[in-house]
């Protein structure tokens, strides 16, 4: 219990901030819906977000040297929520993108001081549960986030206002901790022709659960709203749970799966299963009960939200000692590219083919997953089993989230 309670204020803190993050997502697109804006806009928008994010994954652990973690987490939680404020100022898409642009670089330097504040704080031998509790809680904030903006219709100043109340609550534990300050983490990620050259495989799956999962994740409220249901907020908010409980239901067993077999035949499966989904999705959705797009979220999710763990699992299977962190956070710079292209070109999709082009944007970069996972199978053979690390779930998230992972120190 004093492992968990070491760490217990910033949990609270990131909780929180996935809850403003899970209500941001819904309040956003729907408000750029209500302004009249187009699925390449709002796309654009959620890339230059995105764009934000790889910035301060990539450049945040030099500012919180300079500052220290409680400075860093106050400075970049009032930013985030004059940012997240300043929203309801213009409807003008530049404006969004300068805005979201900065709500990125925020969200991302949150994490890594919240992130590496976790590692630092968990005993060693400890560090496989204090990750998973921390990953449970997140989870289950960026599922709650979008219910409590759920009764308030797009555009609505309110929507902005929960979503800067929660940015501002993620001061009140961190500034009321009595403990120590962490050492910063000196692990700096490789290069992506570095971690090509160790694990192609995670390469392909991390860019494309960038691509894909950053998409549907910051885009999924225009698609339900398309549906024609009333209380587009409130299923918006539901189909968001829906594949936020797929995922945590399948990811421990996936990863389990992945230790006994080859983890790229497992990624290939989570893929094709959640291409499915999307396809069937983008077919059957405007007919289907909305329990029935709800199941097929739920499918999508266990999927589609699954497998970048896996795909950071088997770059740490090739890692040479020493070499792990620094792998798995080119990884992690992999994703953030990913995350940065694919909103963009799925609102060029939904703009081609109406709000379903999402979801058909889904199917068809999940399905050259496959296929890439297959090719690969084939080209090389798989690490013998008594050579692999044991799965733990990482978030795409931060460096800090790398250093907290059991897998780097092996």
């Amino acid at each position: 219990m004093e492992s968990y309670r070491n760490v217990a204020a910033i949990v609270i803190c990131l909780s929180i901030l996935q809850m403003a993050l899970g209500a941001l997502s819904i309040v956003g697109p729907l408000a750029l819906v209500s302004y009249g804006a187009s699925s390449f806009e709002i796309g654009l928008v959620a890339s230059t977000y995105a764009g934000g994010f790889l910035i301060g994954a990539r450049y945040a652990p030099r500012e919180i040297g300079l500052v220290g973690h409680i400075r860093a987490v106050c400075a970049f939680a009032g930013l985030a929520a004059v940012a997240a404020a300043s929203l309801s100022i213009s409807s003008a898409i530049w404006w969004w993108m300068l805005v979201q642009l900065v709500l990125g670089v925020s969200a991302a330097s949150l994490l890594a001081a919240g992130e590496s504040w976790i590692a630092d704080a968990a005993p060693e031998k400890q560090r496989g549960a204090v990750l998973g509790f921390y990953l449970v809680s997140a989870k289950l904030g960026f599922l709650l986030g979008p219910f409590l903006a759920a009764t308030v219709p797009g555009g609505d100043p309110r929507g902005f206002l929960v979503v800067v109340a929660l940015l501002a609550a993620c001061l009140i534990p961190v500034a009321a901790t009595r403990r120590d300050q962490p050492a910063l983490s000196k692990t700096k990620p490789y290069s992506l022709i570095e971690v090509w050259g160790i694990a192609p495989a995670a390469i392909v799956a991390a860019f494309v659960a960038g691509l894909v999962n950053g998409s549907v994740v910051q885009l999924y409220s225009v698609f339900v709203a398309s549906l024609g249901a009333g209380g587009t907020a409130a299923l918006a908010a539901g189909f968001n749970a829906a594949m936020m409980i797929g995922s945590v239901i399948a990811q421990w067993p996936a990863g389990l799966i992945s230790d006994r077999f080859d983890r790229r035949l497992v990624i290939a499966v989570l893929a094709g299963v959640s291409a499915i989904a999307a396809l069937a999705m983008a077919i059957l959705a405007p007919s289907l009960p909305m329990l029935g797009v709800f199941a097929l979220a739920a499918v999508w999710g266990a999927g589609a939200l699954s497998f970048y763990g896996i795909a950071v699992a088997h770059a740490a299977d090739r890692a040479a000692p020493g070499e792990a962190p620094s792998l798995m956070s080119g990884i992690l710079m992999v994703w953030a590219i990913g995350s940065m292209v694919g909103p963009a070109l799925a609102g060029f999709a939904m703009q081609a083919a109406g709000p379903v082009g999402l979801f058909y944007f889904a199917a068809a970069g999940l399905g050259a997953l496959v296929v890439g996972m297959s090719i690969r199978r084939a080209e090389e053979a798989p690490v013998p089993e008594s050579e692999k690390s044991d799965f733990a779930p990482t978030p795409s998230t931060s460096i800090g989230a790398v250093d907290l992972n059991p897998m780097s120190d092996e």
